[in-house]
């Protein structure tokens, strides 16, 4: 067995909220693809068509809507009672279409042009102030992995990502109250991963927008999930699982 190999989950899918749109032209005359936002969600399988975009899962879409019309809420469990291993979150600033610089709020990594390694600086900076302009902005990313309910296949996961710093936010949150409520379990609840509007103000032009946010939400009374969160932890007791050496392995 290779030594210090840590196994990773393969990744089945990805949930998405947008997608590449219009090819545009940018005034060094180098073509992009518009990122275009959707109100709805989007799986997709890890296959890519012949433009580089992720194919929608349509089998899995149809049972998760038999109904059809747009996907805004997705029944799926977590992996982990650890909220930092179901969802990694870090500060990233990107000059092209590679990192310059990454950290988690008191240090980072920074790409240096003398030698083309990275070096240790602090974070945050001003890059990622609300009100910087420049074109380097550090932005909020997040990664959540989940299990999708009702998925007869087991191994791997779904992955959601975003730079938005509202769903890292909501994300962040709804894990740490449904934890409080359950005293510490979050692998294995039941819960909806959600789509909604909420209007925003822009901080530079202080206009308002409406954008649309990720959260996660357990459907059912306070009492119901802090009795889940209990037989949870018997069962664990009685079967003898301890999920901090599971969490241990996964880190």
């Amino acid at each position: 067995m290779i030594k210090n190999f840590i196994p990773r989950l393969a990744e089945r899918g990805r949930v998405k909220i947008g997608e590449k749109g219009e090819m545009k032209t940018s005034q060094g005359g180098k073509q992009f693809s518009q990122p275009k936002k959707l109100d709805h969600m989007v799986v997709t399988t890890m296959q890519r068509d012949a433009a580089g975009r992720l194919l929608p899962d349509t089998p899995l879409m149809a049972q998760l809507n038999p109904g059809g019309g747009k996907i805004t809420e997705i029944p799926v469990r977590l992996l982990y009672d650890d909220p930092d291993l179901n969802f990694f979150t870090r500060y990233a600033c990107y000059r092209g279409t590679r990192c310059w610089c990454s950290g988690d709020g008191e240090a980072a990594q920074r790409l240096t042009a003398e030698n083309g390694n990275y070096q240790p600086v602090p974070c945050p900076c001003e890059r990622q102030d609300p009100m910087y302009q420049g074109q380097d902005k550090c932005k909020t990313l997040g990664t959540l992995q989940v299990l999708i309910e009702g998925v007869d296949r087991v191994g791997g996961v779904w992955s959601f990502r975003t730079t938005s710093w509202n769903s890292v936010n909501a994300i962040l949150s709804s894990m740490a109250l449904i934890k409080t409520i359950t005293g510490g379990p979050l692998a294995g609840i039941p819960l909806v991963m959600v789509l909604s509007p909420k209007t925003v103000t822009i901080p530079i032009s202080g206009q308002s927008m409406v954008v649309f946010i990720v959260s996660l939400e357990y459907r059912g009374p306070e009492t119901e999930l802090a009795e889940l969160g209990y037989e949870l932890a018997r069962r664990r007791v009685e079967h003898k699982v301890r999920m901090e050496v599971v969490e241990e392995v996964a880190r």
